[in-house]
């Protein structure tokens, strides 16, 4: 019995029709699987980490009072990386890194152990985010300096810090954000000398 030509093509047509869907489904198939929420990553969006120094060996602690008439004693810590030191008059020079917090918000004397966060405002156990104020930089900042000049300056605009005593020492443990999110990691251990 012979078949007739025009069921022959018929016939292709219809397997390539198959093929043709498999080809969809199959796509499409992968498709939905790409998109599946749950074949996401969990956990936290990793940040970029700003390359700095970040342990300081050396700190000058200052105490304004109630600098600003908020019932708030303010407080400032200016933290050296090692290659930098203070001169006689108390200015900067050598290369390294200079973390500084210019205004710290405590209702006590002295810096009290805890959890400091960073705020716009001066409430308790608060300190200032890093800005521009009239072109002069105030907050908290990072100033990368390089034989007495600065090379680059830093601004945090969220994060926090923890204090704690251990015998004669303070702990410093910063973990500030910049505006684009990278975060910074720093520390501190040594004598709290205040002038």
């Amino acid at each position: 019995m012979d078949i007739e030509p025009h069921i022959r093509i018929d016939t292709r047509k219809k397997n390539q029709n198959m093929n043709m869907k498999h080809y969809i489904y199959i796509v499409l198939f992968l498709f939905l699987v790409g998109c599946n929420p749950y074949n996401k990553p969990t956990g936290p969006t990793p940040q970029p980490i700003l390359k700095a120094d970040s342990v300081y060996i050396t700190a000058d602690f200052r105490q304004h009072g109630d600098y600003y008439n908020t019932g708030h004693q303010v407080f400032a810590i200016d933290l050296l990386s090692e290659g930098l030191k203070y001169d006689s008059t108390f200015h900067i020079s050598g290369s390294g890194c200079n973390l500084f917090l210019s205004d710290i918000f405590v209702h006590a004397d002295s810096l009290v152990a805890g959890h400091y966060e960073m705020d716009s405002v001066a409430k308790d156990m608060t300190f200032l985010r890093g800005m521009n104020f009239e072109g002069n930089i105030t907050g908290t900042y990072l100033l990368h300096i390089n034989e007495n000049q600065i090379q680059k300056i830093v601004l945090f605009t969220g994060g926090s810090m923890d204090i704690a005593y251990l015998e004669d020492d303070i702990l410093l443990d910063f973990s500030l954000y910049t505006a684009d999110s990278t975060l910074y990691r720093a520390t501190y251990q040594g004598p709290a000398t205040y002038r």
